[in-house]
């Protein structure tokens, strides 16, 4: 078993053959460009074997679903380029990164583009063979039963730094074919942060900024808390837990409890972290983004008493009331009853998993602590509503526009879905984009109106909306 692909020498030697070929063929050589050491570098362009080029075990683009199977991701950590590990490294290129089991509609897609119109962007390779990019493409074309990839090659001297510069680079390419999904973003965010690059060098590789930096380490810092509170073990001894994949689609939830939660962090820590506790327990019975708004901090104590034990008078936490002989129990008793109430889901979930090895019983009761707890949240949840707790108003107008960004979403996935099926019409669209300009038109004119602070996002949507300055809406 070995970190070092198997074929190495003989994949070195096909390499540097073809690259002879191809510098002395009449003819302008193609080249593909790459950012490289702080500048841009052309690489040369061959042809190669599908079968003798092996998966990055390193990608990002799978990071995340790699523990859908711990058998398989063991296989792969001790031998990456081995066949075990490959074929998992195939699978998880094809797979939805919510379902890894299911084929994401986005492979379909490519592939159906690649049968049409064939491979327009190159993959890239190291000496080795190893694909830094072109990974899902390679997997669309083995699936096509294509003999031939075309990849840039890589310098000999390329380090293993120089590979996740290269990778990440080409991936926030507006060109690139497939996003990261949700947590595989996170994660290389993170891992530039373990390798300790400055906050400054990481808001410019990912050209996010600081804000977006410190959201996205406060949410992968949630989901790996709530990971460990859901830690179980089953009846075969080992450790079963949530896993990264399982909030791949809670993105939008998270980042509004993010701005939700810092809001209310400077003001009243303690309803702080009871709006962090209820809300998290919310998303892991998986309750609409419209839903888990209508949760704020008193939300269980007013509307769903059933779901957290009160705290008892005299527990640690208790304080009395000034001038009298009276305890109550204070803010801390009553988060920590709400924490023990969403880490009892959390363990509840993970014990209902389907590969989970838990006795009948313990699945019984956890699945009864989940539908019990579902129906208390449910009759909360609709009593807030009725009561008109939608919304704060301060919130409405970006908590409508997170709306509108998951409506986007699902019409990019329709239409991922109607290419692979040959169904889709851009005529059909005409009507509807128009609608869309004339909105976005007139947002411009809405939110810019009156307001001193220029940010990025409002220089943006005046450009794209062509704004007239003066006209009135």
């Amino acid at each position: 078993m070995s970190n070092v692909p198997a074929r190495t020498q003989d994949n070195k030697a096909i390499i540097e053959e073809r690259l002879a070929a191809s510098r002395s063929a009449e003819g302008v050589q193609e080249t593909v460009s790459i950012e490289w050491r702080g500048t841009s570098m052309h690489l040369p362009v061959i042809s190669m074997p599908l079968e003798i080029l092996y998966y990055n075990p390193a990608t990002h683009r799978i990071r995340a679903q790699r523990s859908i199977d711990s058998a398989k991701d063991e296989d792969l950590d001790r031998d990456p380029y081995g066949d075990l590990g490959q074929t998992y490294l195939h699978q998880l290129l094809k797979g939805d990164p919510t379902d890894p089991e299911s084929v994401d509609p986005a492979f379909e897609a490519l592939k159906e583009d690649l049968k049409v119109h064939g491979q327009s962007d190159p993959g890239i390779i190291t000496r080795s063979g190893v694909l830094i990019n072109g990974n899902t493409r390679r997997a669309a074309l083995s699936e096509l039963k294509q003999e031939h990839i075309r990849v840039g090659v890589l310098p000999p001297d390329a380090s293993l730094d120089d590979l996740r510069s290269i990778e990440l680079a080409l991936q926030l390419r507006k060109d690139h074919k497939r996003d990261y999904s949700f947590m595989n973003f996170l994660l290389a965010i993170e891992e530039r942060i373990t390798q300790g690059r400055p906050a400054v060098e990481i808001t410019a590789d990912f050209r996010i900024k600081p804000s977006t930096l410190e959201r996205h380490l406060w949410i992968l810092s949630l989901i790996r808390e709530a990971i460990d509170r859901s830690r179980v073990v089953g009846s075969d001894g080992q450790h079963i837990s949530l896993r990264l994949v399982d909030f791949e689609e809670q993105q939008g939830k998270l980042e509004e409890l993010h701005r939700t939660y810092k809001a209310l962090k400077v003001k009243a820590p303690d309803e702080a972290e009871a709006l962090r506790e209820q809300r998290l327990m919310a998303i892991a019975l998986n309750k609409s983004k419209t839903d888990v708004r209508l949760i704020e901090s008193d939300f269980v104590d007013k509307y769903a008493k059933p779901l957290v034990p009160k705290p008892a008078a005299g527990e640690d936490g208790t304080v009395r009331i000034p001038g009298t002989q009276l305890l109550t129990p204070g803010p801390s008793a009553v988060v920590e009853a709400l924490k023990a109430s969403t880490t009892a889901i959390l363990q509840a979930k993970s014990k209902t998993q389907s590969h989970a090895e838990v006795s009948i019983a313990e699945r019984l009761a956890a699945q009864q602590l989940i539908t019990t707890t579902n129906s208390a949240l449910d009759d909360g949840l609709d009593l807030a509503g009725r009561q008109g707790r939608v919304l704060k108003r301060k919130l409405a107008t970006a908590d409508r526009l997170s709306d509108a960004n998951d409506a986007l979403e699902l019409a990019l996935e329709a239409a991922v879905g109607a290419k692979a099926t040959g169904n889709f019409s851009a005529v059909d669209l005409e009507d509807e984009i128009a609608a869309m300009r004339q909105n976005l038109h007139r947002l411009a004119q809405v939110f810019t109106r009156g307001v001193d602070e220029q940010t990025d996002g409002l220089k943006w949507l005046q450009a794209i909306s062509r704004l007239e300055v003066g006209v009135e809406v």
